[in-house]
């Protein structure tokens, strides 16, 4: 056989194809076909699944690189995993692969796996590193849906001195009606892992650069979302999770968990109905937890029970008693069971909780104001400014808060009276919409976008209200701006429009007028002052700290 000859041969069979002065194959892999081993495999290869149903697949020591990944993608259809076997799909010895459900323009995921007997659904182990997983659904295992770890053993290789992952990234998969975790992600034995075989304990591996977004994760026995040991650069977003902690398993009951050893910014994400926390916080360094969406979590865990407690966010020790800078700021918490914030950390300093919604919290009858936010026991005391906290949803200016839509209506209170953090300042929403929009910050997960939501402090007549020192606790001055002579009545409501205060029988002069507000009997909050003429309503909020 001539040279060139062979070559095209080869080309064909095995879709050999130059790109930049290197060969790369692309491979189909059949549905009889379960383990695909390194040997034959290079940087830059693209393997692609057949459509059908098959049974398990390990892909064993396969390497590209940073710039030249191995691509393991669906073709012509869904790709579905159904077997009696300890895993759908696992990763061993493996590094820098894309595992991607996107190979085909009608299938949203286009790697199914439906059905695992004995095990999860994917397991990136036996010290596998770089690894992104995308657009992949996974329901009806054995334990969890996604496990991103390596078990260290009496080799002793996936220890802590010996072996670190890298550069995780999990996005737009759908994990549901899994009996254990929908994630899990790193060790939770971050201080320390006992291996009874040799009589030892060791320190498990870290993982660094970890993002985790834009998933959905439904109906998971235990947590829905548990990163630990994830120690630089963790970033977990844009998820929904819907239903967490399904099998009421203590210590194993959150929406997203953040555990020992991570130090990780949680934000954007929408968590509804869970019987667990909506977020659990144990780990380190400074953290940013905000526009988070938290509805209903705890309520149908043992709902008679009031002493089974249940928070909108929990912030404790880490496991290490490592110190803590937590900011956790607009975040909207809608009927928890018990606290909206339960902050128990004792090592935490200089922390942040602004511009934050709490609504009806299960435990304020027995609690009051500390079913909002609740440091008993902690020793720490956040830096606390314009949060909205109350019992009635209703009454905050939702757009429909019996429909779960938490959006801001114009005029709320929420809108255009949150603090503005400086360099802690969040720049987007929920949606990711630009905030601020209009005047100014709005307080909560959402920034209301309609063109007329801000507080019309200059009237086209130019007649002007400005409120100064703000925040203040005690004194406030009014300077009032009028085009002519009028008798006023000031009412001051709260943040839910409950009347304050209302003072009768005010005067002003035409021009500028300066008058004196005593407040130092209100309590912390926002609030919002009218001052009513019979031709005009001025509106100014101010915040009380």
């Amino acid at each position: 056989m001539k040279p060139t000859f062979f070559l095209l041969f080869f080309a064909f069979v095995f879709g050999f194809l130059p790109a930049g002065g290197q060969n790369r194959s692309v491979l189909d892999i059949p549905l009889s076909l379960n383990q695909i081993d390194g040997d034959t495999i290079q940087p830059g290869d693209t393997l692609k699944l057949l459509p059908g149903i098959r049974s398990f697949l390990l892909f064993k020591n396969i390497h590209g690189t940073v710039s030249q990944p191995v691509v393991i993608i669906n073709e012509g259809g869904a790709s579905v995993i159904t077997t009696n076997h300890y895993y759908g799909i696992k990763f061993s010895g493996c590094s820098h692969i894309k595992l991607l459900g996107n190979g085909h323009a009608s299938t949203l995921y286009g790697i199914n796996i439906i059905n695992v007997l004995q095990g999860a659904g994917i397991t990136v182990d036996d010290l596998s590193t770089d690894v992104e997983l995308a657009f992949i659904e996974i329901a009806n295992t054995k334990i969890g849906g996604i496990y991103a770890k390596t078990e260290p053993t009496c080799n002793f290789l996936a220890t802590r001195e010996k072996f670190t992952m890298f550069n995780l990234h999990i996005h737009h998969c759908y994990v549901h009606d899994v009996p254990d975790e929908g994630m899990y992600v790193g060790s939770s034995k971050y201080t320390g892992q006992y291996l009874p075989d040799c009589d030892t304990t060791v320190l498990p591996h870290l993982i660094y650069h970890v993002s985790i977004h834009n998933n959905i994760i439904e109906r998971s026995g235990w947590d829905g979302i548990q990163v630990s040991s994830a120690s630089i650069d963790c970033h977990i977003f844009d998820n929904i999770v819907r239903y967490d902690s399904q099998k009421e398993m203590p210590n194993q009951m959150s929406g997203i968990l953040i555990g020992g050893g991570s130090n990780c910014d949680c934000y954007n994400n929408s968590i509804f109905d869970g019987k667990g926390d909506g977020i659990d916080i144990l780990g380190f360094g400074e953290m940013k937890i905000y526009n988070n969406l938290i509805v209903r979590q705890g309520r149908t865990f043992q709902p008679t029970n009031s002493n089974a407690f249940r928070h909108g966010i929990f912030i404790g020790n880490a496991p290490d008693n490592a110190a803590a800078t937590l900011k956790i700021m607009h975040n909207t918490i809608i009927s928890p069971k018990s606290t909206g914030i339960r902050f128990l950390n004792q090592n935490s300093s200089n922390d942040l909780l602004f511009n934050n919604i709490v609504s009806n919290p299960g435990s304020f009858a027995v609690a009051g104001s500390a079913a909002y936010f609740d440091n008993n026991g902690s020793q720490v005391t956040p830096s606390i400014k314009n949060n909205i906290f109350t019992e009635h949803p209703e009454n905050v200016g939702f757009i429909n808060y019996l429909g779960d839509n938490y959006d801001l209506k114009p005029g709320a209170s929420a809108v255009n009276t949150g603090f503005n953090a400086g360099l802690n300042k969040v720049t987007f929403d929920l949606l990711n919409r630009p905030r601020p929009h209009n005047a100014g910050f709005d307080i909560g997960a959402f920034e209301s976008q309609d063109p007329y939501a801000a507080v019309n402090e200059i009237p086209e007549d130019g007649n002007t209200l400005k409120i100064f020192p703000v925040p203040s606790s005690k004194t406030l001055f009014l300077e009032v701006n009028l085009h002519q002579p009028t008798k006023a009545v000031i009412y001051v409501f709260d943040a839910v429009g409950k009347l304050i205060e209302k003072n009768n029988h005010l005067h002003f002069e035409m021009g500028r007028n300066q008058l004196d507000f005593n407040i130092s009997r209100y309590h912390p909050g926002i609030y919002i002052l009218h001052l009513h003429t019979p031709t005009l309503d001025l509106r100014k909020s101010f915040t009380v700290n």
